[in-house]
């Protein structure tokens, strides 16, 4: 947990910022969600930008300058990869043909 805590105060003030702000904006553009919802998914996003900034970054080979680009990004999408994580985990085999039928053009209905 000290590790933990230790990571969380080296981030740049401006970096937790930008990724709280998108983090808002994430949580306020769904329409159809409850308050409870909402707080949840800025919670989600914010941790996502977080966790997952650097690694994804890095992952793309994008250079220092597109962090918090990434990290805002994330944060505005993270409730949405989560969702699709989860329903993956569930039906591999369903979200794999899901995917392929909307990398050749055809939308699943």
């Amino acid at each position: 947990m000290r590790e933990l805590n230790d990571w969380f105060w080296q981030l740049p003030f401006m970096k937790i910022l930008v990724v709280a702000a998108f983090a808002a904006i994430g949580a306020a553009l769904p329409k159809d969600l409850s308050p409870r919802d909402r707080l949840m998914t800025f919670f989600v996003g914010f941790l996502a930008a977080l966790v997952f900034g650097e690694p994804v970054r890095a992952l793309m080979g994008l250079s220092e300058a597109w962090a918090f680009g990434m990290a805002g990004i994330l944060a505005m999408t993270g409730r949405n990869l989560a969702v699709f994580a989860l329903r993956a985990s569930r039906d591999p085999v369903g979200t794999l043909r899901h995917v392929r039928e909307i990398w050749r053009g055809h939308p699943p209905k």
